[in-house]
């Protein structure tokens, strides 16, 4: 057999061997903390921490880049092949099919190997021991009553800092602060400091602040993100980085490193982030009374929200909208099967830290 060939069964082999893998790990998520986890994602971190280092741009970013390029070239040649002989253009248009289902094979297995087995972790609140229930509504109604003088007393002392890659170098001091607040869950795992984005118009077209390439470890920021939300932005994806895969847990992870954070921008977008989410789950069940915290906002702080708002409005496309769906069906894929709605699902976490401080038992890195 050809080595071309066995290269290409391998690949194809290799995507629902990881499928099967992924699947499997559902049933024994102990084992998928203590092997993958603990052991095999750190060390694989530092491993891509140090390419990333070697240069400011995502290389992951550029690699993609290079594979769509590949296809369009391919595609290219074979409309050319087809040009001068049907025969010749069918049979490349099947060897570059082949060669594609190859790569996408290849590249699922690579990344359930690299990072999608984070996904099978044990819950956050389980590996914390946090005993998390839905919220009731005096809860949210105390929760946001919390929130509301402090967001307002934290964009008074915010500087909300335009440079994005200065941004970016200062969020891992809120990780280094945390330390082991939210232990064994999250730990210190080598990582680059977030980048911004070359893609960045198609990223604000999906209405997107933020993501991680999973084969490399690398977090993108969107360069158009609403300056207030940035620096939340940027612990969210540093807690991607480091193995924290569903997505509220990856929003309370990033709202508790920028909100011990030093720098006040930090801890203002984390405070706006959780009131953002408490506001909507407490509108849902007394409007009223959400209204009427609403109206306790600073002015400047209402500006904000209005600004992002109008942000989004304006690039709500057809775009962005099959995007959602698009991720709302991974996200359902992975296992989270709220989907985009499990974003919200952070307000449990939320609640579930407002409880122990109340009791006297919550952490001493995340008073």
């Amino acid at each position: 057999m050809p080595r071309a060939w066995i290269v290409k069964v391998l690949l194809l082999g290799s995507g629902p061997l990881a499928a099967l893998v992924f699947w499997s790990a559902g049933f024994w998520p102990g084992v998928v903390e203590r092997l993958y986890a603990e052991a095999f994602y750190p060390a694989l971190g530092r491993v891509l921490a140090g390419f990333g280092a070697l240069i400011p741009l995502a290389w992951g970013e550029l690699l993609l880049l290079a594979v769509l390029a590949g296809g369009l070239a391919g595609l290219g040649l074979a409309g050319l092949r087809m040009a001068r002989s049907r025969r010749e253009g069918l049979r490349s248009c099947w060897r570059g099919a082949q060669w594609a289902a190859a790569g996408v094979s290849g590249l699922y297995a690579a990344f359930v190997l690299a990072w999608g087995l984070n996904y099978r972790r044990p819950p956050l609140a389980e590996l914390l021991r946090w005993p998390v229930a839905a919220p009731r509504v005096e809860e949210l109604r105390g929760l946001c009553a919390e929130l509301v003088p402090q967001v307002n007393a934290g964009r008074d002392q915010a500087v909300l800092d335009a440079d994005l890659p200065r941004v970016a170098a200062q969020a891992a001091e809120g990780y280094r602060r945390l330390g082991a607040g939210l232990a064994p869950a999250v730990r210190d795992v080598a990582t680059t400091p977030v980048k911004p984005a070359l893609l960045s118009a198609p990223m604000s077209w999906s209405l997107t602040y933020g993501m991680v390439i999973p084969w490399t470890h690398e977090g993108l920021i969107n360069r158009d993100t609403p300056a207030p939300a940035v620096p939340f932005t940027l612990c969210h994806e540093m807690a991607h980085q480091r193995g924290i895969a569903r997505e509220d847990e990856a929003n309370f992870v990033g709202y508790a490193a920028a909100r011990i954070h030093p720098d006040a921008s930090f801890r203002y977008s984390a405070l706006r982030f959780a009131l953002a989410e408490s506001l909507a789950q407490l509108a849902r069940v007394d409007p009223e009374s959400a209204a009427a915290l609403v109206q306790g906002l600073d002015p400047v702080v209402r500006e904000d929200y209005r600004a992002e708002s109008a942000w989004a409005h304006r690039r709500r496309s057809g775009f962005s909208r099959v995007q959602a769906r698009v991720y709302d069906g991974y996200l359902k894929s992975q296992g989270q099967k709220e989907g985009l709605k499990s974003y919200g699902r952070v307000v449990d976490l939320l609640i579930a830290e407002r409880r122990l401080r109340l009791a006297g038992s919550l952490p001493a890195a995340l008073r």
